[in-house]
């Protein structure tokens, strides 16, 4: 965010994040279980309005929803998405921004960044991955600066998502120190950082 604020300092650009710890099911699809969770998607509508009542008052507000793609058909997805914020009678302007397949894709995006964090990377693993491809791309990215790859890092955690989820965080935060917005070549990264400047500058 700040990095934003840098390349427009004669505006003022306020952020207000929540995070969720899962994506969740819309309220179409999943089982039972995943359709009365917490996460995300399973009350995407309630969050919408809430969100919608919260800016109201506040000029040029804008709802940036980010989220994976995961194996989901990107096109079909968002159009769930829209249908949602539809049904929901929304008036803030608002945007869905889609990671495809995942949050990790927009960090493999500029491998420069990577390196900058990692001067140790494995770039043989970049060699063969597709931007934005359906493929294992948190794998990827083990394999390229976790020590012992993706094999170490599995061993390490013992079938626990906590030593995955450590090590996803610590990428996100190292990289993300050291990504340039506009070198980053992952299409969904670029229509993420595409709708957000749209945004700023007509405010």
């Amino acid at each position: 965010m700040g990095k934003l604020q840098d390349k427009y300092p004669e505006k003022e650009i306020l952020f207000d994040t929540k995070s969720f710890t899962g994506i969740g099911h819309l309220r179409t699809t999943g089982n039972l279980m995943e359709r009365k969770g917490g996460n995300l998607l399973n009350n995407l509508h309630i969050y919408l309005r809430g969100f919608d009542r919260s800016l109201s008052s506040m000029e040029n507000a804008a709802i940036i929803v980010v989220l994976d793609n995961d194996q989901r058909d990107v096109e079909k997805f968002r159009q769930h998405l829209e249908q949602v914020a539809k049904e929901s009678l929304m008036f803030t302007d608002h945007v869905f921004c889609i990671a495809v397949k995942e949050m990790e894709a927009w960090l493999l995006g500029d491998e420069e960044a990577i390196e900058k964090a990692y001067p140790m990377i494995k770039k043989k693993y970049l060699k063969t991955y597709e931007q934005d491809g359906i493929c294992d791309t948190w794998e990827v990215l083990a394999n390229m600066v976790y020590p012992g790859g993706l094999s170490g890092l599995r061993k390490k955690s013992k079938s626990s998502y906590s030593e995955t989820g450590k090590a996803k965080c610590e990428w996100a935060d190292k990289i993300g120190r050291e990504l340039i917005l506009e070198n980053n070549i992952s299409p969904s990264f670029r229509k993420l950082l595409s709708a957000l400047q749209i945004r700023i500058e007509a405010a």
